[in-house]
């Protein structure tokens, strides 16, 4: 084993990467110039930063330097480095004339800049790049081009895929691959007749993700050799993938089977391929097209392969063929069960789902019960009662989680009798569905479990009583919280009791304040909170106090329910507690009650070191309304949507999603206009069918330029609603002529007919004469 190298700074490397903080301070961008050349990749990576931040004031001698100097090729990679991050409003016009610089290398270097900045202002220089003699340059810019995105300069890049250069036809061609226009089909299909560049053309036909690249994909099947049938079958890989991200998968699948859905064995031969990631790209197209053998073969191979990269072609062809899948399941590898199972929506097959409660792997046994739940399959019942007796705990928990779902009219008998003559985990798992149905005809069973030597079935059933409505379960529960019952059980108890409010239960929940037990004090807390009774606040407030810290801490979170103003005090006491429990408890509890004055706690945890408490802040910023809170609590979520944190991240965005909300819907839109990946979960959660997300979407694409269009009219593709689509024509009418476009492929792309009279007019009618092209090439996409 080798043993991984680790990188510490020396002492001189240390004194002068701090230096760097003193030449900021005082603006010498000479000399943090020159320390881009030092030979330590620490320093150089200080200097970077440092020059970056100072804007303006280093843009020209930075450029000047790359012109004049260019000491080192690790001080050359850190100029452009700092050119790329600099904040300095005036890069992309330093910049650009050096595009012209008659030093190729110094043009390269600019192309590189303004790519990297996303400059699209510099489209028109940087096609004229593209035409220079150097091959250097023109693939320097026509990689810059494709790192801008969209199609602006999509005539040169065309025009590069005709010349006779082949390193400038191959880059063209990767960027035409990604560029969401008709128009880049066209240069794509041609380049197919070349045997020079078919490889590469046929992989960016399947990057395209267009249905209109089936067709002559499927053309070099025909008398295909072995190398090309593999070819295709990785292109349609990547073209489904595509299609599902774009939102037109339905429709490719559609013409895909309607053009090659005879192949689906001849793909399936092919696996596995010699790499994993053309294994999965080729059954991916095998999953689309194929029926049940098709499915066995998938199956077969996942002893070889891992199931994460077989599952989506496993579960494509299930979901057309749910009713086939009985001899699957009986046969399938455990693996493969466990991705079969979730997608269960037949109950023709419930007799082979409940086959596997019998599986050798937990796992699968888990999955079988949740499905014959979901499926409502009450035959099921008796089986599921068995496994409470002999079943590992995962597989008894799911088990009775789906008796509970079904409750069948035997469950009662059943449950009641395994609470008295069960297994000790049995009549565990029997008291948790009683609690959770409330059978009141188990009384007197639970009242007898309450004195099982094992103190895990007398508290279960402690907490069944609590949730039965039976005349005598109050007058139990008393009895058991008095000073002659022990500890464990008087905190059970009082558990039970929190959930009541009967005037009876609110007289205990008072007396249990001052039990010297803490738990009881902790549940007691619990229960008044419940109530959400201003009345309660001074003995809430009191337990504050509190020798115990889970009982200050349930405190808290009692007074979080309470609308009163010493509650609220307390609270906000709490949060500038020394104790970070205590902190965040109050947080979570200044969060769950929207008010003006919580905004500046609620942002401050926000924007906390610690994870833990800036999403406990950014959950409470969620709940303020835009009235309480303006555009500041929005403002902050939406930069947790955009951290580099992937936990934060998330975090913001999933509570983003939560909200149906215009402001909410507005956010995620900006997310997505400000993110750089495709993959950034945003784009899945404004996927969501909702009408404020549609009115979002179509508001901010009347002034988006390309790549945003092309992401909002994406996930209105994604969201397969009639509201969606029927917004996505609505586009076709916007002022702004890249929304426009950017509909008029999209629409083509999902293969809806009412587009084509609107495409077609618009191809002749339209004032902008790109949007016309556009319409044009995409016209072609009805015929």
């Amino acid at each position: 084993m080798t043993t991984p190298r680790t990188y510490q700074l020396t002492d001189a490397e240390r004194v002068r990467a701090e230096r760097v903080d003193e030449l900021v301070v005082g603006g010498a961008v000479g000399e943090l110039i020159e320390m881009l050349s030092d030979s330590s990749w620490t320093v150089r990576r200080a200097a970077v930063a440092g020059l970056a931040s100072l804007g303006d004031d280093a843009v020209r001698p930075l450029c000047a330097w790359l012109c004049d100097r260019r000491t080192s090729e690790h001080a050359i990679a850190a100029a452009v480095d700092t050119l790329v991050a600099s904040s300095g409003a005036s890069v992309v016009a330093a910049v650009m004339p050096l595009l012209a610089n008659e030093r190729p290398e110094i043009a390269a270097d600019a192309a590189q800049i303004l790519g990297r900045r996303r400059a699209s202002e510099a489209i028109p220089a940087l096609c004229r790049a593209v035409e220079q003699a150097n091959d250097n340059v023109s693939i320097g810019a026509i990689e810059a081009l494709g790192l801008i995105g969209g199609s602006g300069g999509i005539d040169t890049l065309i025009a590069a895929t005709r010349t006779s250069v082949f390193f400038r036809v191959f880059a063209a061609l990767r960027v035409l691959a990604r560029i969401d226009d008709p128009r880049a089909l066209e240069p794509l299909v041609a380049l197919l007749a070349d045997p020079l560049y078919r490889h590469e053309a046929a992989l960016a036909l399947g990057q395209t993700g267009a249905a209109r690249a089936i067709a002559p994909l499927a053309s070099l099947l025909v008398d295909a050799t072995g190398d090309d049938t593999l070819l295709v079958a990785c292109a349609f890989g990547d073209l489904i993938a595509k299609a599902d991200w774009d939102g037109s998968g339905e429709h490719v699948e559609t013409v895909l089977r309607a053009t090659v859905g005879d192949a689906a064995a001849r793909f399936a031969a092919l696996l596995p391929a010699e790499t994993r990631e053309d294994t999965h790209r080729i059954a991916l197209t095998v999953g689309v097209l194929g029926g049940i053998a098709e499915l066995q073969h998938l199956a077969n191979l996942v002893d070889d392969q891992p199931i994460t990269g077989m599952t989506p072609a496993i579960q494509h062809i299930a979901r057309r063929h749910q009713d086939a899948l009985g001899d699957v399941l009986a046969n399938a590898d455990s693996r493969v069960r466990a991705a079969l199972l979730p997608i269960i929506t037949s109950r023709r097959i419930a007799e082979a789902v409940r086959e596997l409660l019998a599986d050798d792997d937990d796992d699968v046994r888990a999955l079988a019960c949740q499905t014959l739940g979901r499926l409502g399959d009450t035959a099921s019942v008796p089986l599921l009662f068995s496994l409470l007796e002999t079943a590992r705990p995962a597989v008894a928990l799911a088990a009775t989680a789906a008796i509970q779902s079904l409750g069948a009219g035997e469950t009662q008998a059943r449950a009641i009798r395994l609470v008295r003559e069960g297994s000790p985990s049995a009549r565990r798992h029997a008291l948790r569905i009683v609690s959770y149905l409330g059978f009141a005809g188990a009384f007197d069973a639970v009242c007898a479990a309450i004195h099982d030597p094992d103190p895990r079935i007398a508290e279960l059933a402690i907490t069944a009583l609590g949730t039965l409505n039976h005349p005598r379960t109050e007058e139990v529960l008393d009895e058991l919280v008095g000073p002659a019952t022990v500890a464990d059980k008087r905190a059970a108890a009082m558990r039970a009791i929190s959930r009541r409010s009967t005037p009876h239960a609110i007289e205990l929940l008072e007396r249990g304040l001052d039990d010297e037990q803490p738990w009881v004090r902790y549940y007691a807390c619990q229960g008044l909170g419940r109530l959400a009774n201003p009345d309660f606040t001074d003995a809430l407030v009191a337990k504050l106090r509190d020798s115990s810290p889970h009982v200050r801490l349930a405190a808290i979170e009692a007074l979080a329910a309470l609308d009163a103003a010493a509650a609220w005090t307390a609270l906000t006491s709490a949060a500038r507690s020394d104790d970070l429990d205590e902190q965040r408890a109050a947080m979570l509890g200044i969060g769950s009650r929207p008010r003006e004055a919580g905004l500046p706690i609620l942002l401050e945890a926000a924007r906390s070191s610690d994870l833990a408490t800036q999403v406990i802040g950014l959950s409470g910023l969620a709940r303020l309304t835009t009235e309480i809170a303006g555009r500041e609590a929005l403002d902050c979520i939406t930069t947790a949507a955009l951290s580099d944190q992937p936990e934060l991240r998330d975090a913001a965005v999933s509570l983003l999603a939560e909200r149906d909300d215009r402001e909410a819907a507005d956010a995620l839109v900006d997310v997505i206009a400000r993110a750089e990946d495709p993959s950034h979960p945003a784009h899945a959660a404004l996927s969501v069918p909702a009408p404020e997300r549609i009115a979002a979407i179509c508001s901010r694409c009347e002034t988006a330029d390309e790549r945003t269009a092309i992401a909002l009219t994406a996930a209105l593709a994604r969201m397969h609603a009639p509201a969606a689509t029927k917004a996505m024509l609505a586009l076709l009418e916007l002022p702004n002529p890249i929304a426009r476009r950017v509909a008029a492929s999209a629409l083509t792309r999902i293969g809806h007919p009412d587009a084509r009279g609107l495409v077609s007019r618009m191809s002749r009618e339209d004032p902008d004469p790109d949007v016309r092209r556009v319409c044009a090439a995409a016209s072609e996409g009805f015929r």
